[in-house]
């Protein structure tokens, strides 16, 4: 039985340095979202055709159609859940093959953040990102049990457990998930991207291995979403800095200090996982209606709150729907996204709908 983890929100966002686990282990479990079979809705499957026809490489690439057709590890791993929510098993097969061959490292089983077809090497960078591991054992997890492949389950599972081991630090009374292995920790602060907290991964890593950890990475990420956002819309930065001296938030520099391309992942991860707060459902339906369906930012500038000079693409318009944005109609069909990017919001928001994501 899920637990109804609004109720633990309204305690999460009040709790400041509590640990979160006490909560948790009042309420008798976490919930974790149910892995679901081949998908059934007509919808899901359509827009998965279109995505498949649209980014997929016949060698098991996924190829990002904005950033000059690299491929890189989050593309996979969405491709590789797409695959195995609409039930396609042969695409899931080449890309994962694809993958394990081209991105996995030799000594975890996390992967290389970036492959560019044509370099050599390709894989000049064996940094990984985060946000893409969990995404590959998400989908992993799915195809595992539709399927019924062991070894599938037993890949997700060396994923998580490395996720954990390499990609987690205590910071102060935090254990945060970094980015990446290399270059966003330092003596005196630690840089977070608070969209790679991929909650439907992270509640699937604790459903597998019921290793408490995973219950703190969530309740404490939970924390920080809630505590670290700024801006007359306070909303969460791309890019988060906790000082390691006083534990004080700020937005990263480095980064351009907005509200864009990664933080929009935050509320549909929330959204998706059945963990978006009242209190945060109430400030992003704020900011989207302030603008409209038509005339949305694609960023904006939490330190002075200056807006983008083009409209947000569709993929963002989609998050918009799931998350407190009225009167938008219906959810943007793929073949309106003008990138892979926009694509793949789009089709994670029509998963998440169809799994029952929200309130």
């Amino acid at each position: 039985m899920l637990l109804d983890f609004m109720k633990l929100q309204k305690q999460v966002s009040g709790m400041g340095r509590r640990s979160f686990l006490s909560v948790m282990a009042a309420a008798g479990s976490i919930p974790f979202l149910s892995t679901a079979l081949a998908a059934d809705d007509p919808a899901i499957n359509a827009q998965w055709a279109i995505f498949r026809a649209k980014y997929f490489h016949p060698d098991g690439r996924i190829i990002d159609t904005g950033n000059s057709g690299e491929s890189h590890s989050e593309g996979q791993g969405y491709g590789m859940l797409f695959a195995a929510t609409a039930g396609d098993q042969a695409t899931f097969e080449a890309m994962w093959s694809w993958t394990r061959a081209n991105l996995q490292h030799k000594t975890d089983a996390l992967f290389s953040w970036r492959y560019l077809d044509g370099h050599n090497p390709p894989v000049a960078d064996k940094n990984n990102a985060t946000d893409g591991d969990l995404l590959i054992a998400l989908g992993l997890v799915r195809a595992g049990r539709l399927w019924k492949r062991a070894d599938y389950i037993q890949d997700a599972i060396a994923i998580y457990g490395d996720v954990l081991k390499l990609m987690t630090l205590q910071v102060g009374p935090y254990l945060v998930l970094l980015p990446g292995g290399v270059g966003f920790a330092t003596k005196d602060s630690v840089t977070l991207n608070l969209s790679y907290y991929v909650m439907p991964s992270l509640m699937q890593a604790f459903a597998l291995t019921g290793d408490a950890r995973w219950q703190k990475v969530m309740g404490d990420g939970l924390i920080i979403i809630n505590q670290g956002r700024f801006g007359e819309w306070k909303l969460p930065p791309d890019w988060l800095s906790i000082n390691r001296q006083n534990g004080h938030f700020s937005i990263a520099n480095g980064w351009p200090p907005r509200f864009s391309y990664d933080a929009i992942r935050v509320p549909l991860y929330l959204y998706w996982a059945h963990m978006l707060s009242p209190d945060l459902l109430a400030d992003f339906t704020r900011f989207w209606n302030h603008f409209g369906a038509s005339a949305l930012p694609g960023w904006i500038d939490l330190t002075n709150g200056a807006r983008s000079p083009y409209n947000a693409p569709p993929g963002y318009l989609a998050v918009a729907t799931c998350s407190g944005l009225s009167s938008a109609g219906g959810l943007p069909t793929l073949d309106k996204a003008p990138d892979y990017y926009s694509a793949a919001l789009t089709l994670l928001v029509y998963i998440a709908r169809g799994e029952g994501g929200g309130m």
